[in-house]
């Protein structure tokens, strides 16, 4: 069977987008990789049944290729209209989605907007801090990191990423102290103590001392493998490296593998967790009623010329629900109307409080749905 790739670029303002899809015939896969000016953000592998035909895989091919393309066309879309809203929470929320997606240049300016909107939206400022360290601005991310902290001492998350801010910046001692006071928060946070633990290595590389080292090793390792026993992923081939490292004295080697582990993890977390987060985008006003019979109309083609595509009919029942949503929201606003015009009739404001009750369970019915996949 053949190799299909197909490839398009979107610019948006000093961004190239790069979309390829390809087909492995080995694999019985459709792969579509996303690039942001040449370096990979996202890749998603989808399964094929091995029966099908050459004319059934190209057919994918474009399909996947085209619903990519789409998918960050509607994001920039959304971006555009989000910035020009005004909306801080709309700006958070599609700020994550933007952020798993590992579009950090629209992500920052995303939490930018929602934290200058609404100056005590601490998830915005730790979101923000998150970015810019992910941008290399280390000094934006310590400031937006601090204000994070200043708002919600006592969130565990927002110390860790301060102090990894805090880290970056070789600032080791008030770093240092904002992992322990994570654990003081969470005893059971592996990345605070992953990164205490990569702390005293930098301390140790910055200020050597042999005479002390038996000291500082056997605090390092008990940090380290307390991250191991919370998180099982943390050990392998690179984490025994590492300590295999620490106990010969090579600190730099040792520090440069730890780094790895950590970003390895929150990378993998990222990809992971970037379908999830795209449900905010669903917030937005680009998600119509002719976008998803659009998308509907196209799915039930694909789908009867590859009915055992199972993507397909996962995708296919979202948008069905994401269309009743759409018509329960039409109704729950024209029962507001009726009763702004005769708020005498007290039918029409119970119905209405009973419609709005279920449109809510019916958001968080969908919310569920896509935290499960």
């Amino acid at each position: 069977m053949e190799t299909y790739r197909l490839s398009s670029k979107l610019a948006d303002k000093d961004n190239e987008y790069l979309i390829q899809t390809v087909n492995d015939t080995n694999l019985g896969t459709v792969t579509t990789s996303i690039y942001i000016n040449g370096v990979l953000t996202e890749t998603i592998n989808n399964l094929h049944p091995s029966d099908i035909g050459a004319n059934e895989v190209l057919s994918l091919v474009k399909m996947t290729h085209e619903e990519k393309k789409n998918e960050i066309e509607n994001l920039l879309q959304s971006f555009r209209k989000v910035i020009a809203s005004g909306d801080s929470k709309m700006a958070y929320y599609l700020g994550t989605a933007f952020f798993y997606k590992g579009f950090y240049r629209e992500a920052k300016a995303l939490f930018t907007s929602a934290t200058t909107l609404d100056p005590s939206h601490h998830q915005g400022y730790n979101y923000l801090g998150m970015a810019e360290l992910a941008r290399g601005n280390i000094d934006r991310a310590i400031v937006a990191g601090r204000k994070a902290v200043e708002q919600k001492p006592g969130f565990a998350d927002y110390r860790n990423n301060l102090g990894e801010a805090l880290l970056a910046d070789d600032e080791v001692d008030e770093a240092i102290n904002e992992f322990k006071k994570a654990i003081e928060i969470n005893l059971y946070y592996c990345d605070a103590y992953l990164n205490l633990g990569l702390a005293w290595i930098l301390k140790a590389v910055k200020n050597p001392d042999r005479e002390s080292w038996p000291g500082h090793l056997a605090r390092i390792t008990d940090y380290l493998y307390k991250a191991s026993l919370i998180y099982a992923n943390f050990k392998g081939q690179a984490f025994d490296e590492g300590i295999k490292a620490l106990n010969q004295y090579e600190l730099s080697r040792a520090l440069n593998i730890f780094k790895r582990i950590r970003e390895t993890k929150k990378e993998n977390y990222r990809r992971e967790f970037s379908g999830f987060y795209m449900k905010f985008a669903l917030l937005t006003d680009w998600v119509s009623e002719e976008v998803l019979n659009e998308r509907i109309a196209y799915l039930k083609g694909e789908l009867e010329k590859n009915p055992g595509y199972v993507d397909l009919h996962a995708d296919l029942a979202r948008c069905y629900l994401e269309q009743s949503r759409l018509a329960w929201q039409k109704g729950v606003e024209e029962y507001r109307k009726t009763n702004e015009i005769n708020p005498a009739l007290s039918k029409i404001k119970l119905a209405l409080e009973e419609a709005e009750n279920l449109y809510e369970d019916i958001n968080l019915a969908l919310i569920k749905i896509a935290e499960k996949g």
